[in-house]
């Protein structure tokens, strides 16, 4: 499949979870304000997904801000036996501005590595006066870990990490929120994302991770 077509099929079904009608529209639906969390798609959104990005069904994050933040910035770190070979890749910048001025924020971001490339994806929107969303946007994008000298080509086995309950945002704090994990090692211990990053025998313990953060500002 072309690559662009697929960065541009993930987005916008994406902005079809956030925009759809009914009840999982409707703000109190959406994470706490100024936190972000795993977002669980249902089983008829993950065969979707699963057609425009196979192996993104868990990747989704959701998050809300206040007005007072302008933007999210999504990278990633680069480990290799636990030790941080590459940091602060930023892949992607979403800024919070709307036509309207600042408001309060909520949106998705979906971060993975699929056939050796990475893929970051964010979308956000706000709502009017009675619950509905109002203003939108999105972005996608898709790089070969080989422009960073990378692969996941050599490993045998690989797996994720991701959240696995909500996380309190703080201004240019770092947040991980999912990992991709190349290992030669048939049988890998997974843990939650927040487990993974405090447990550096665990993270050691993998060949290759890809840890996946966000940052708002």
């Amino acid at each position: 499949m072309n690559k662009k077509l697929l960065i541009t099929g993930l987005v916008l079904f994406m902005g079809f979870l956030m925009t759809a009608c009914g009840d999982s529209s409707l703000v109190q639906n959406e994470a706490a304000m100024n936190t972000i969390q795993p977002y669980s798609l249902s089983d008829e959104d993950s065969e979707m997904v699963s057609l425009v990005a196979p192996g993104a069904e868990d990747a989704i994050t959701q998050f809300a801000v206040d007005e007072t933040y302008k933007r999210v910035c999504v990278g990633y770190d680069y480990y290799e036996q636990g030790e941080l070979v590459k940091k602060n890749k930023v892949k992607s910048e979403f800024p919070f501005t709307y036509d309207s001025g600042p408001k309060d924020s909520y949106g998705k971001i979906c971060t993975f590595v699929d056939n050796d490339d990475i893929v970051v994806n964010i979308y956000g929107k706000v709502y009017d006066k009675d619950g509905k969303p109002a203003e939108a946007d999105g972005l996608g994008s898709k790089e070969p870990l080989s422009n960073e000298h990378l692969t996941l080509d050599d490993m045998n086995t690989y797996s994720e990490c991701m959240l696995e309950s909500p996380v309190n945002i703080e201004k240019n704090k770092k947040i991980y929120i999912y990992a991709t994990i190349g290992d030669n090692d048939d049988d890998l211990e997974v843990a939650d994302i927040s487990t993974l990053m405090e447990d550096k025998k665990l993270l050691s313990s993998y060949d290759k991770c890809f840890v996946f953060y966000a940052i708002f500002k």
